[in-house]
């Protein structure tokens, strides 16, 4: 399946009404199975499934690192569905289930303090060095970012997620990871799936995002490794809590030269305050 199909519409436009063409995005599950045990199932954007099935395993804390896959490959749907294998590397770590928080995270402010508990018992605070990233190079990065996203430009629908190593540098931001998805949380698992298919060491990365700053995508966030999570919209409370609490980067707004700094400004290079 290909992720963009054509649409006949009608646009409506100074009182006429007149046929129209666009491009739509496509959504359809992916199933991901631990041998032949369902373990879990993705509304997508087709492309990328193995990078997608990967991340999401390091996200949600299923796996430690590439290590612990043995193989994965991904079996299109011929007259069934689309669905990934994966196997555990003799030795490796690989939960059966996804963990409860699938179950009660994102815009659950009831269980908001267990949440936290939960990802600081898997996480351990961050310890990074101050002036690592300065507000240009972040918006440079946000730049690249939205120049890779040809799904966006056709259909306006997708979200993006995009990796670069630090130093933000030209090299870096040359070499920018992007991926986009229908799905906020699977644009960010395409994006750190890819990561570890080219060995980038995620704890030296910088992670910007097109969507809102959840709770759900900073704790993903958190089990990857990514200590510097940037995004084009606001964080919610809770979100901006538990990077407080791990010591991460968390900044919002990042549009044109500033950004909205919540969490760990000390990473900013020195600027007048």
């Amino acid at each position: 399946m290909e992720p963009v199909i054509h649409y006949s519409c009608h646009e409506a436009s100074d009182g006429q009404v007149k046929p129209a063409d666009r491009h739509l995005l496509v959504e359809e599950p992916l199933y991901i199975q631990l041998g032949d045990e369902p373990l879990a199932s993705l509304m997508r954007t087709p492309g990328h499934e193995l990078d997608l099935t990967l991340g999401f395993l390091l996200t949600e804390g299923l796996i430690r690192s590439l290590a612990d896959v043995g193989a994965i490959s991904f079996c299109p749907a011929a007259s069934g569905t689309n669905h990934v294998r994966v196997v555990a590397a003799p030795g490796g770590k690989l939960a059966a289930a996804p963990p409860p928080h699938r179950r009660i995270y994102s815009s659950c402010s009831v269980c908001g303090e267990d949440a936290i508990k939960e990802i600081l018992e898997s996480c351990p605070p961050f310890t990074l060095e101050p002036g690592r990233l300065s507000v240009a190079r972040i918006n440079a990065l946000g730049e690249q970012m939205r120049r890779q996203q040809p799904l966006f430009r056709e259909t306006g629908a997708p979200h993006a997620a995009a990796l670069a190593r630090r130093p933000l540098d030209d090299a870096a931001l040359h070499d920018t990871i992007v991926r986009e998805d229908v799905g906020r949380h699977n644009a960010l698992d395409k994006a750190v799936g890819a990561a570890l298919h080219k060995g980038m060491d995620l704890r030296q990365a910088v992670l910007f995002l097109s969507s809102r700053l959840s709770f759900e995508m900073v704790a993903k966030a958190a089990r990857a490794g990514i200590a510097d999570v940037v995004g084009a919209s606001a964080p919610t409370a809770l979100a901006v809590e538990l990077a407080n609490r791990l010591g991460m980067f968390l900044a919002g707004f990042a549009r044109g030269a500033g950004v909205t700094v919540y969490s760990g400004v000390d990473a900013l290079s020195p600027v007048r305050r």
